[in-house]
C-alpha cells in the first residue's frame, strides 16, 4: 500500500470517526434538549400547580375574611337592632295602662305571696289605686315604674318586683329572637311574620 493510499485510508477512517462522533454528539444533543424540554415542562407544571394552589389559598382566605366580616356586621347590626327593639318595647309600656289597667294592676297584686307588705313603690298615678290594695303599707311614688308595683316586707328581706319593666326584662330573652325573626321576614319579603 502506498503512502497515498495509506493517507486516504487514514483520512477515510478519520472522516468516518468524525462522522460517528458528530452523530453521537447530535444524539446526545437531541437527548439533552429533550431532557431540558422535559425538565422545563415539569418546572412549568410545578409552577402552574403552585400558582393555582396559591390562587385557591388566596380565594379561600378572601372568602373567609369576607364571611367573618359579614358575620361581624350582622352581629353588630343585630346588637343595634336589639337595642332599638328594646327601646321601642320600653316606650310601648305606657300603652298597657290604657285598657282595663285597674284589672291588670289587681292581677299583678294577686300574684304576690300573702305577706304583710310594708312598702309599695308604684307609678305616681297609681298611688290611690295601690292604697286600696295595701291600706297598711307605705305607698311610694316612683316615676321609673310605668305600671305594676315593687313591694317589700318591713325588714326588706323579701321584695317582689312585679312592674311592667321587670316583666319585660324577664321576657326579653324569649321575645328578642321572635322579634328579630319578624324583622328579617319583613325585610326579606315585606310581610310581617307575626301579627
Amino acid at each position: 500500500m502506498s503512502c497515498k493510499e495509506l493517507i486516504d485510508s487514514l483520512k477515510k477512517a478519520a472522516d468516518e470517526r468524525v462522522l460517528l462522533m458528530r452523530q453521537d454528539a447530535e444524539r446526545e444533543a437531541v437527548a439533552a434538549r429533550a431532557d431540558v424540554a422535559h425538565r422545563l415542562e415539569q418546572l412549568r407544571e410545578d409552577a402552574k400547580r403552585k400558582q393555582e394552589a396559591a390562587y385557591r389559598d388566596a380565594v379561600a382566605q378572601a372568602l373567609s375574611a369576607a364571611v367573618n366580616r359579614a358575620r361581624e356586621i350582622r352581629l353588630s347590626a343585630e346588637k343595634e337592632l336589639s337595642g332599638l327593639l328594646k327601646d321601642i318595647a320600653t316606650a310601648s309600656l305606657p300603652a298597657l295602662r290604657k285598657a282595663d289597667y285597674e284589672d291588670v294592676f289587681g292581677k299583678l297584686v294577686q300574684e304576690l305571696p300573702a305577706l304583710a307588705w310594708k312598702k309599695v313603690r308604684v307609678n305616681p298615678d297609681d298611688v290611690a289605686l295601690a292604697g286600696k290594695f295595701f291600706p297598711a303599707a307605705e305607698i311610694v311614688p316612683d316615676r321609673d315604674i310605668t305600671g305594676g308595683l315593687d313591694a317589700s316586707t318591713e325588714d326588706g328581706s323579701i321584695r317582689v318586683i312585679n312592674t311592667f319593666e321587670k316583666r319585660l326584662e324577664r321576657a326579653w330573652s324569649d321575645m328578642l329572637p321572635l322579634l328579630i325573626k319578624d324583622v328579617y321576614q319583613e325585610v326579606s319579603d315585606g310581610t310581617s311574620a307575626a301579627p
